[in-house]
């Protein structure tokens, strides 16, 4: 299909809820296609819609209430950075460091539910950790994705809240599970967190639209319906595939609650 605006062709185009257009990844935003129906269905007062519009130097739109990062030198600003972007560094430089030295990094920073008493750092860094290649890769291409689209609905403040919380609950039902199983296994990588995204964005852009397995053109819920299925599947088999699937379910309540909750202030004033 054709975008509205500049007629490129999408294989997943967006449907905007506001005004039924269909639109490249581009001009996906109300504020990218000056949406008819905003001033209808978006309930937002108009000088928060003004402000929306703004642009500094090549940014962004400021969201009221959201920081917009960037780096400043005398006369210059670069183009600005997200905590998505950070994250998305912090793990490649993690992965290299693995890389280095893999014995120290899964004795330090991954989740080990024996020492996690005396090493309680390991709740965080455990989802910067990646030992594998396609673990890594797999895990930053959909944060690429899927992180960048949902830091820039709710900003970048709220997303790091997200991924911070969705990951750590991972891992604390990953802990609980450990106990109850007899399994103390390290555990490693930012899956519960991406599935506390990727459950955000399921509940408030229901219009996005996935390529499972590349080829699979489905709703994100219906991707995620697919995801915990699987992974409840999965669950009793976790020490044979070597898959802390609790994780992913941990961080995906987590996700899908904050959705709810974003949803549920929308209806009011979608920023705060």
């Amino acid at each position: 299909m054709k975008c509205d605006v500049c007629g490129k062709d999408e294989l997943l185009p967006y449907r905007c809820k506001y005004c039924g257009g269909v639109y490249c990844v581009e001009h996906r935003l109300p504020e990218e296609h000056d949406c008819d129906g905003i001033d209808e269905y978006w309930n937002v007062p108009v000088n928060v819609k003004k402000e929306k519009k703004k642009f500094n130097a090549g940014l962004r739109p400021v969201r009221p209430g959201k920081s917009v990062r960037s780096v400043k030198f005398p006369g210059v600003r670069l183009a600005s950075y997200g905590y998505n972007n950070i994250i998305l560094a912090l793990i490649t430089v993690m992965f290299f460091i693995g890389v280095i030295s893999r014995g120290w990094v899964i004795q330090y920073l991954a989740l080990n539910p024996v020492r996690f008493a005396t090493m309680p750092w390991q709740i965080v860094t455990a989802m910067f950790v990646h030992l594998e290649f396609w673990h890594y890769f797999i895990n930053a291409f959909i944060l690429l994705i899927f992180g960048s689209e949902l830091e820039s609905r709710i900003g970048s403040k709220k997303y790091l809240e997200i991924f911070l919380l969705s990951g750590i609950s991972g891992n604390v039902f990953y802990i609980l599970f450990a106990y109850v199983t007899g399994d103390f296994s390290p555990a490693i990588g930012a899956s519960g967190a991406i599935y506390g995204v990727m459950g955000t964005l399921a509940i408030i852009a229901p219009e996005i639209r996935v390529l499972l397995f590349f080829f699979i053109p489905m709703s994100i819920r219906t991707a995620i319906l697919l995801f915990a299925a699987y992974d409840l599947l999965m669950l009793p088999m976790s020490r044979v595939t070597g898959v802390a699937s609790i994780a992913h379910l941990g961080g995906l309540l987590v996700g899908l609650y904050y959705g709810r909750k974003m949803r549920v202030i929308g209806r009011t004033s979608w920023w705060r």
